[in-house]
Parts: structure tokens; C-alpha cells; sequence
């Protein structure tokens, strides 16, 4: 069996919040609670729960910008959880992240060309200006964008941006956290079929995080549902979608709106 892309074992993590009083204990939040899963490679895997839920947590312990309180994680076979940054240029060049607010990830003062360059440029890769052209082109964008700055953007235009400054350096996973919720229901599903299409095209692992199971189940093909920092219930989107097992699996099915809708009004 091939080695999984992610795998993570019995992870905890938990904040230790400042004392109310003199004499009373360190109050303490459990953000996880022993949660353990596996992404194979190649595959499109969604962790979907409301906010609060851990998703997030788990997703920065994944991409090493957080550490877990125990519990092991390991990326393309290594482990990241607890190695020191100067030690983790593998993962920085394997892993890109999509954030879910472009606006805020983007430097408004850098031109586009500089903002999908950087990962170029921090991992002193070779051929930058006409690699910037090349995924530019693939998200849908000019060249002359590279030229212009983020805020001359839409929203969904912007997402693009971030998407082409992750595939940039080429790597072999792909982890967005909510990478639509910022936009609307027209522009968001353009931009889940423009992931979905480069995930497929360039054989990516996807890790997708969203609080949206309609989301979930439209770009990924096997889904873990997390509550409370544990995991409820896993398994095929579709599976999970027709026929959810936990009550809160049940109420996030409920309250998906219809993305499907407009998926087909798309041209």
C-alpha cells in the first residue's frame, strides 16, 4: 500500500487560557481531542464542521505552523509536528495553502507578478518571470496582471491570485482553508470547478476545510466531520451526504444551501 500523503495520529492540542483569579486553576481549551486520519496521495479529502470545531487547528498542525500538545504528524512520510522551521524546507516546497480571505493574505503594496513569486523566491527557485506567466494563465488571468496590484481585483479574482502563488512552486499537496466562503454563490462555484480542475490536471493532494458540507461534497471524494476537536463520522462524500450517520452530520446535510444549483447555471 502506498504511504499516505497525510497522516495524523491521536493528535491533541490544547490553549491554556489566562487565570481568572490568584488561586484558581489555568483554565484549559481543548481545540483536539486525539483526532486521527490519513490522505492518501492523490486524493481529495474534506474536513467539514462548523466553527469551533478544530478544522482550522488541525490544518495549521498539518502545515507546521502550529504544534500539537501530542500526537504525531507526518507529511509525504516525514514528521512535521514538533521539528524545528529550519528543518521543514521539504514541507514548504511539498505543501501550499489557499487562505480563505485573499484581501488579508495578499500585500497590497507587492504587484501580483512579486505576490505569486514569493514562494519562488523564498525557496530560490529558477525561472520566475516566466513561471508566474505560466500559472497567471492557468487561473484564468492576464500576464499584464502580474503588473497591477491585488486591490485592483475582484474578490474572486483575488482567490485566483492566491491560487496561483500556491501552485507556483509546484507542490504536492494543496490544503485551502474555507476558500470560498468570502465570495458569492456565482463566483464560488467558478472557483471550485477552477481547484477542482488543477487538482486533477496536475495530480494534487487536496486538503479542503470549509464549515460548508456542499462545498465539501462537490470537490472531494472522501470527508471526516469534525465536532468539538474530535472526528464523528468519515467516509465518502457522497456517502456521508445521502445518508449521514451522527445527528451533527444530519444537521450540517440540513443546512447546506444548494450549491448544485448553481453549478448548473454556470455557462
Amino acid at each position: 500500500m502506498n504511504e499516505p500523503a497525510i497522516s495524523v495520529q491521536d493528535v491533541v492540542r490544547e490553549y491554556r487560557r489566562p487565570r481568572t483569579s490568584l488561586t484558581g486553576p489555568t483554565p484549559v481549551v481543548r481545540a483536539l481531542r486525539g483526532v486521527s486520519l490519513e490522505v492518501g496521495r492523490g486524493e481529495r479529502f474534506g474536513l467539514v464542521g462548523e466553527s469551533g470545531s478544530g478544522k482550522s487547528t488541525l490544518l495549521r498542525i498539518v502545515a507546521a505552523l502550529d504544534t500539537p500538545t501530542s500526537g504525531r504528524v507526518q507529511v509525504l512520510g516525514r514528521d512535521v509536528s514538533g521539528v524545528p522551521e529550519r528543518r521543514l524546507g521539504f514541507l514548504r516546497r511539498s505543501l501550499q495553502l489557499v487562505l480563505q480571505d485573499p484581501r488579508s493574505s495578499l500585500d497590497p503594496r507587492m504587484r501580483v507578478g512579486d505576490v505569486v513569486a514569493e514562494p519562488l523566491v523564498a525557496q530560490k527557485l529558477p525561472g520566475r518571470r516566466e513561471r508566474v506567466r505560466e500559472v497567471l494563465a492557468e487561473v484564468g488571468l492576464p500576464a499584464e496582471a502580474a503588473e497591477r496590484y491585488p486591490h485592483q481585483f475582484s474578490g474572486g479574482q483575488r482567490q485566483r491570485i492566491s491560487i496561483a502563488r500556491a501552485l507556483a512552486p509546484r507542490p504536492q499537496i494543496l490544503v485551502a482553508d474555507e476558500p470560498v466562503s468570502a465570495l458569492d454563490v456565482s463566483v464560488r462555484a467558478q472557483v471550485l470547478n477552477l481547484l477542482t480542475d488543477l487538482v486533477q490536471r496536475h495530480g494534487l493532494t487536496l486538503l479542503l476545510v470549509s464549515h460548508d458540507l456542499a462545498v465539501v461534497r462537490h470537490m472531494c471524494q472522501q470527508v471526516a466531520v469534525m465536532q468539538d476537536g474530535q472526528l464523528v463520522e468519515t467516509g465518502p462524500a457522497e456517502q456521508l451526504w445521502e445518508r449521514p450517520q451522527h445527528p451533527y452530520t444530519r444537521r450540517l446535510v440540513e443546512s447546506a444551501p444548494d450549491l448544485r444549483r448553481a453549478l448548473d447555471r454556470l455557462p
